[in-house]
């Protein structure tokens, strides 16, 4: 950049034509562009970035490991209880005899429980819509990071083309001084011109440092997001979505109700504490265990059987089915609870959108071609001496906010296309996905 600045000098003579200046200017960009393109580190875009977070996040592991965990509760409830096998050794003797008879007794006993298995099949069940229920968070989490990751990537993005906008008007904003320097100096421009326009340059030069230091941290964030190192010297490649199209409402809120795993996994657990309910009202039946018993004497061996009763005459388990009830209607008021907060968001959502992409219509279509032709107007006005510098700097600082509106307008864009993805638990999918959000951009704003 500051070899393009050192050249601009040489662009602001005073006999070459405007159409020369800006081709020059494109040409030494360019060959800048490429040098640094050569130098740079590994281009990733975004498909690339998510792949490294869902893959390298120490975040994301760990709830897949939740799930295993899960898996290993639902292959636990599926157990059947271990027999308890017991036994005494001793030596017996015989009184009130002439003679007695001494030798070894022994005894062997084994107790089965015998499982309920209404029980049985209400904790499998329960174990079952557990896994569900981690599996569903597994999800949501991975959606909310890669929704992180998408935004943290828009943002960088933002944050270059500020930049790079910056940096033109830097080189601009160079030139008009130059060329008022030259008219001021064989006296056809007052002092107070080359003053403003020394102004203008400062504070473009402000705006363009202040836009690098915004460009570092937008990386920082990205990397933060990603939640793994990246390689040195990485660049991102892509562009903000110049529009986005979706579905209509009433096709996003029914995905929303069937896909959005914040839903499915409150579906499960409510699943789970029905499971649950049943489970602790069947444990009020008796349970029952199987008993052998073999004992051994000198004189006498016997072999028993038998069963074990637990009657339940004074725990009736009421407070576990009370406590059962309530999670139950715990987890129904939070799923009606967040089928009416999600609906809302997506109410709310969508016409965050409507209103983004009618701003980049407006602004792409309208006001930054009318703002680029008072510019070129106002500075063949200058140019002829029918104007003042000042009607020369405030069309371009209009051109300037409307270009910086749609910017922000494009970006604004992104981020509402980003939360419905997520709401809809599409974030993670291939770009551009059947029935998915599709995004179109370009990497230069339109050239009037």
């Amino acid at each position: 950049m500051q070899f393009a600045l050192v050249f601009n000098s040489v662009l602001s003579a005073k006999y070459r034509s405007s159409r020369s200046v800006r081709a020059m200017v494109c040409a030494v960009f360019c060959a800048m562009s490429a040098i640094e393109a050569a130098n740079a580190g590994p281009s990733l875009n975004l498909e690339q970035l998510i792949g490294i977070g869902l893959n390298e996040n120490a975040y994301i592991l760990a709830s897949r490991d939740q799930v295993a965990a899960a898996k290993g509760d639902a292959t636990i409830a599926r157990a059947y209880p271990n027999p308890d096998v017991g036994g005494q050794l001793g030596r017996s003797k015989e009184r009130n005899t002439l003679t007695p008879l001494s030798g070894q007794v022994y005894n062997i006993t084994m107790a089965q429980s015998i499982e309920i298995p209404m029980v049985r099949s209400a904790r499998i069940d329960a174990a079952d819509e557990i896994v569900k229920a981690t599996d569903a968070n597994r999800q949501s989490f991975e959606d909310d990071s890669v929704a992180r990751i998408k935004l943290a990537y828009y943002e960088l993005l933002r944050r270059d083309a500020e930049a790079l906008a910056t940096t033109e008007d830097l080189t601009l904003t160079q030139q008009i001084r130059d060329r008022v320097a030259l008219r001021h100096k064989v006296g056809e421009s007052p002092k107070f011109d080359l003053i403003r326009a020394d102004t203008e340059m400062l504070n473009a030069r402000k705006n363009m440092d202040a836009a690098k230091l915004r460009v570092e941290q937008a990386k920082a964030n990205l990397r933060l997001a990603v939640g793994h190192p990246l390689p040195e010297g990485w660049v991102v490649q892509g562009s903000l979505p110049k529009s986005v199209k979706l579905p209509p409402k009433e096709t996003l809120k029914a995905e929303l109700l069937s896909r959005n795993p914040t839903l499915m996994k409150t579906e499960a657990e409510q699943r789970a504490a029905e499971h649950r309910l049943s489970m602790e009202k069947s444990l009020r039946l008796p349970k029952i265990a199987l008993i052998a018993e073999r004992e051994v004497d000198p004189t006498q061996q016997y072999s028993r059987g038998g069963l074990v009763m637990t009657i339940p005459l004074w725990d009736l388990r009421s407070g576990q089915i009370s406590k059962a009830k309530a999670e139950l209607s715990s987890t129904k008021h939070q799923l009606n609870a967040q089928r009416l907060s999600f609906s809302e968001s997506l109410d709310a959502t969508y016409q965050l959108y409507q209103i983004a992409s009618n701003q980049v219509r407006v602004l792409e279509t309208e006001l930054l071609s009318q703002a680029a032709a008072a510019q070129r107007i106002a500075e063949s006005a200058y140019r002829y001496g029918e104007r003042g510098i000042l009607e020369w700097l405030d069309a371009q600082r209009t051109y300037r906010a409307a270009r910086n509106e749609l910017i922000a307008a494009r970006f604004d864009l992104a981020t509402v296309s980003v939360e419905i993805d997520r709401l809809r638990s599409i974030s993670h999918q291939a770009a551009n996905p059947a029935g998915a959000s599709t995004a179109q951009g370009s990497s230069q704003l339109p050239d009037f």
